[in-house]
């Protein structure tokens, strides 16, 4: 805090503070200053005065007045800040664990100094998000304003208040009453302080707020920023332990240490004659400036996982060669990743790039895929017994039918403890597809990394690769592709070099490559080569009593989620999802039961808190006329299989859409492409004019 405490308190506090004028007089005072304030506010607003005219208040909170104005806040409206989710609430709460806990003893210190004032005590992050509110022995402030954790109090949401002023200018300040930007505050005064980590990042401030000004004066101002230092100075002991410890153990090289955002925050000397930077210089750079792009360090921040004795090559400094010798993260007591320690040497030896860290993702084995249904338990077993051989694997199936989930399973049964690295070639530009997946060295074309980057091929060594989406492989890339397979050795763009790589191969489709290779669409060879073992994932509809298994299963994760009592399946949207066709296979399923968690009432899910495609299907389907159909006499009842069922849900539909097939579809859930497919299939008899699919 560089002003004077005197320059930040608000000046209606600040005439308050005037010993020399009696109680009485103070009040009017008061009342003719708050008035004053209210009406400069409204003509500088609508333009009457400029802001520089305006000589009651400070020129920041006038300046924040005009960005709330042209935000579209409106002056006279309470305005109630939006509220984050249980899960990302949950999120951030983790993410500012170490803050929180350190500020916790403090807050509670503070409400026991503050215990016959009328306040309360609030911690927010950076955002301005709320952390933490410890209420007086009054709430009144709280009713009014709905300062609740999770809250979002920012400039954007609820105009000009103290604690969002506090951050744009990350210095202390005290607002009262009409210095807010909204009328709801009346008399509401609040004390805030910033509070910084040991680079001086602003992680979020801590306030003191009071429904009126008498409970306010220069020392509450004070109480805040003294609070919000000894906060800072635990964070700063925290962390510089565990950095300093960490740093003592690999002294004999160079070392750096990062913050869990890639921030530098400490360099020995050995580091900073390699860079020829002063310590000043290098802290508080992004650790990607200094070494280029590093997917090591950024795994270890990610997964925890330490890199050993990779000897990385990253890069050439005046004459010297550096290399990465090793990455291992620094965590707090707690487990949580707080940063990593670097350890950099000079190097002679020629580049040689050694992934090891595993993606932390691929949490999916064989025993977490749920199936009862013989289809599917057929599936799993042969799959499994692919996973056991080094070659490569195709999945072949509708969207949606979990081929993600089958390939981490054949990862974690063949090569657990290697990265597991997935492209979705239908998702990448085709203009980049390759040096995704071939990688680059620097400098190989305009706009490319000064250090170059690793492919998504060559991250993949010693592990998994999943190509999903293969069938929309750029033509053009299929041969390069094929060569990489048979020869396991790649060249990146811009190399002179080939670098052998070892890797599992699984691709995945839901297209059919063999009608593709025979459209000429997809090379035969790379074809037969991809599909030395292929497995086809059943449609959900074939799936029979999986569906309620894997019904129930994503109900449970959604109310686990949203921290809730879990609702019960009824007997008749049971029987809904079991007769459903399910276009979009087992991620429909799971989108639907999230969608029917959140509409359930009573804990109990029934047929109308089912999606709407859903429940479509569920009256099309009974609002027939059960004894005449056109095309024959099919009686509805439950002995029809799932082929005459939805057979007799496509004639009603088109029955009701006077044989318009694009509205049939939607009533069904089914592409207009499908649609017609399955009119031809089963052989409907209806004034359609069927295109050739």
């Amino acid at each position: 805090m560089d002003m004077p405490i005197e320059q930040l308190l608000s000046p209606i506090i600040k005439n308050r503070q005037n010993g020399n004028t009696p109680a009485l007089l103070k009040d009017s005072n008061d009342i003719i200053v708050i008035e004053k304030i209210k009406q400069q506010k409204y003509d500088v607003l609508s333009g009457k005065i400029s802001p520089a005219e305006v000589d009651l208040v400070r020129p920041e909170i006038v300046d924040s007045w005009l960005r709330s104005y042209r935000d579209g806040l409106d002056l006279f409206k309470i305005h109630k800040a939006p509220t984050l989710n249980s899960h990302d609430f949950k999120a951030l709460l983790k993410e500012n664990d170490l803050l929180i806990r350190i500020a916790d003893s403090y807050i509670r210190q503070l409400k026991n100094m503050l215990y016959n004032i009328d306040c309360i005590i609030v911690l927010t992050d950076a955002k301005g998000i709320i952390l933490r509110v410890l209420e007086g022995k009054n709430n009144r402030i709280n009713e009014e304003n709905y300062m609740r954790p999770g809250a979002i109090w920012t400039e954007k949401t609820v105009g000009t208040c103290s604690h969002s002023l506090c951050l744009l200018l990350e210095s202390p300040i005290q607002i009262c009453g009409p210095e807010h930007y909204c009328e709801s505050f009346n008399y509401t005064t609040v004390s805030s302080a910033p509070i910084f980590d040991p680079n001086h990042n602003l992680l979020g401030t801590l306030s003191i707020a009071s429904a009126d000004f008498y409970n306010q004066n220069e020392h509450t101002l004070g109480f805040a920023v003294s609070m919000a230092w000894a906060i800072q100075n635990e964070l700063r002991a925290a962390g510089n332990d565990e950095f300093f410890y960490a740093t003592l153990e690999s002294y004999q090289e160079g070392v750096i240490t990062i913050n869990k955002n890639g921030y530098i925050t400490k360099a020995n000397k050995l580091a900073l004659n390699y860079f020829s930077f002063n310590d000043s210089e290098l802290q508080g750079s992004k650790i990607e400036d200094v070494l280029g792009y590093q997917p090591a360090i950024n795994a270890v921040l990610e997964t925890g996982k330490p890199v050993l004795d990779a000897q990385i090559y990253i890069l050439k400094t005046g004459n010297l060669k550096l290399e990465l010798r090793s990455v291992q993260p620094v965590k707090n007591k707690d487990g949580l990743i707080i940063g990593c320690v670097i350890n950099i040497v000079k190097s002679n030896k020629p580049k040689k790039v050694i992934n090891q860290y595993k993606n932390e993702e691929t949490r999916f084995t064989f025993n977490d895929i749920i199936a009862t249904s013989p289809l599917m338990i057929r599936t799993i077993e042969m799959t499994k017994k692919f996973a056991q051989i080094n070659t490569n694997i195709l999945l072949e199936g509708e969207s949606g039918t979990g081929k993600e989930l089958f390939a981490q399973a054949i990862h974690n049964e063949k090569r657990p403890e290697g990265p597991f690295i997935a492209v979705n070639c239908a998702a990448i530009p085709s203009n980049l597809i390759e040096s995704e997946l071939f990688g680059y060295e620097g400098g190989a074309f305009t706009g490319a990394e000064r250090s170059g980057r690793l492919g998504k091929i060559e991250l993949a060594n010693g592990g998994t690769l999943f190509l999903d989406e293969i069938g929309d492989m750029p033509a053009e890339l299929q041969p390069v592709l094929l060569r990489v397979l048979e020869e396991r050795k790649i060249m990146r763009i811009g190399g002179s070099k080939y670098i052998p790589i070892d890797f599992n191969l699984v691709a995945a489709t839901n297209k059919d490559l063999l009608e593709m290779v025979s459209n000429n669409e997809f090379r035969e060879d790379l074809y037969y080569r991809l599909a030395v073992f292929k497995a086809s994932i059943p449609p959900l509809r074939e799936r029979g009593p999986d569906i309620i298994r894997l019904a129930k299963n994503f109900i449970n994760v959604t109310a686990e989620k949203l921290q809730i009592e879990v609702p019960y399946l009824g007997e008749n949207a049971s029987n809904v999802l079991i007769r459903y066709h399910w276009p979009g296979n087992v991620r429909q399923l799971e989108n639907a039961m999230f969608y029917a968690v959140n509409m359930a009432q009573e804990g109990i899910i029934q047929i109308d808190d089912l999606p709407t495609e859903i429940k479509g299907f569920y009256h099309s389907e009974h609002s027939m006329d059960e004894n005449k159909i056109p095309g024959g006499q099919v009686k509805a009842d439950a002995n029809l299989s799932i082929r005459e069922m939805e057979k007799i849900a496509i004639i009603k539909a088109l029955q009701q859409t006077k044989n318009n097939v694009s509205e049939a579809a939607k009533i069904l859930g089914f592409s207009k492409t499908t649609m017609y497919r399955k009119i031809k299939e089963y052989n409907i008899d209806a004034p359609v004019r069927i295109k050739n699919c």
